[in-house]
């Protein structure tokens, strides 16, 4: 992500972070929907007519909404019961609340999903012990008949939903004053893990890319010089934030997005493309799950990563921070520090830097997407998971 990136070599370092463990949080199951009575989820009875002469009248109004419980219980709609004929009929029971968001295990399913009604499934890590991680089979991809429009690729991401890796391609450096030109580039795995490249939205003029906490996709925008969100089926954008302390944004440069909503981001002047300086100089900044964007520190920075238990950032060329339940970041250490471009994070709290950026995805976590310098862009399969 810096002006020297072009330059960046494909070959792997692993560099050794403190091996995390895994977070097991408590899992949260939603509660059934209530059973309505006299308004509740199920309609009482309807009342005997007389004789049969008399319709009985009609069962209670609809059962209340079933209690909303753990991250996702759905709400109950229990029916009226109909008017009966000589007797009562019953109304039916409000439906059963769908379970609570489970967390912890293979997967955390969030409530969010995405225009195309697919449920977000975050991927996490699977219980230690981990081997080394060793890097097997890469594979060229965005090759053929895909033509890029520009000359250089940046911060990849996984989408679950799509079985797609997402990764930018634009005018690096300050040399063009057309800072919206750049490309969101999708690739999807067929069949065979065969890859398919197409240019999924032109010229949004972002950098890095990650995935938000509801499985939109995030992007650090030097274009619209923002942090900005994407349906990943709509490809409808939304801006996140633009501005800290009533100051703009230069060019966000790399992000990564805490399960609670809290995305963290690097704000650098890397493709200003001559337009003014926002005045929050080269920073670290941090955004709230409710939008409110604070500078955590400022100084020469460049891509970053958490570890799988969410407890530590790592920031290229500024440190480590612990961080807290909230998502918010306490402490700062050196420990581990993290040299190089992008990085990504394996399951085993090891730091991966390869071509200028790199991410972590497929099905078991096991594909690593690798771009840069220039156009390059492969796919490696890997031994040990890793994050998106």
């Amino acid at each position: 992500m810096s002006l020297t990136k072009a330059a960046r070599f494909l070959a792997f370092s692993f560099s050794l972070a403190a091996c995390t463990s895994t977070p097991t949080r408590p899992t949260q199951t939603g509660t059934a929907g209530t059973s309505g009575a006299a308004g509740q989820t199920s309609g009482t009875a309807g009342t005997t007519g007389t004789a049969g002469a008399t319709p009985g009248t009609a069962g209670s109004t609809a059962g209340s909404a079933g209690s909303t419980a753990g991250a996702t219980g759905t709400a109950g709609a229990g029916t009226a019961g109909a008017g009966g004929t000589g007797g009562a009929i019953v109304g039916t029971a409000g439906a059963t609340g769908t379970a609570g968001a489970t967390d912890g295990g293979a997967t955390d399913t969030h409530p969010a999903t995405d225009a195309g009604g697919s449920a977000y499934t975050r991927f996490v890590c699977p219980p230690p012990p981990y081997p080394a991680q060793m890097a097997g089979t890469s594979t060229n991809i965005c090759g053929g008949g895909f033509t890029y429009n520009y000359a250089y690729n940046e911060g990849p991401t996984w989408i679950a939903t799509q079985n797609a890796f997402f990764f930018s391609n634009f005018v690096q450096g300050n040399g063009s004053a057309n800072k919206t030109a750049g490309d969101i580039i999708k690739v999807s795995l067929g069949a065979g893990g065969a890859a398919t490249c197409e240019v999924w939205v032109h010229d949004a003029g972002c950098n890095g890319l990650g995935v938000s906490s509801t499985g939109k996709l995030l992007g650090a925008c030097h274009g619209p010089r923002a942090v900005m969100e994407y349906d990943p089926v709509t490809k409808v954008g939304r801006v996140v934030s633009s501005m800290a302390g009533g100051k703009m944004y230069d060019s966000p440069n790399d992000l990564i997005s805490h399960s609670n909503g809290t995305i963290y981001f690097s704000n650098t002047q890397y493709e200003l493309g001559g337009r003014p300086a926002g005045g929050i100089g080269s920073a670290l900044v941090r955004i709230d799950p409710d939008g409110t964007a604070t500078v955590v520190a400022t100084g020469g920075i460049n891509g970053m990563a958490l570890s799988p238990d969410e407890t530590k950032l790592y920031v290229v060329g500024m440190g480590v921070w612990n961080v807290g339940p909230d998502g918010k970041q306490t402490t700062k250490t050196n420990d581990g520090a993290p040299g190089g471009d992008g990085i990504a994070m394996d399951c085993a709290g090891r730091i991966t830097n390869t071509g200028t950026n790199s991410a972590y995805g497929g099905a078991d976590g096991k594909t690593l997407i690798a771009v840069g310098g220039g156009t390059a862009a492969k796919l490696i399969q890997m031994t040990v998971p890793g994050l998106p």
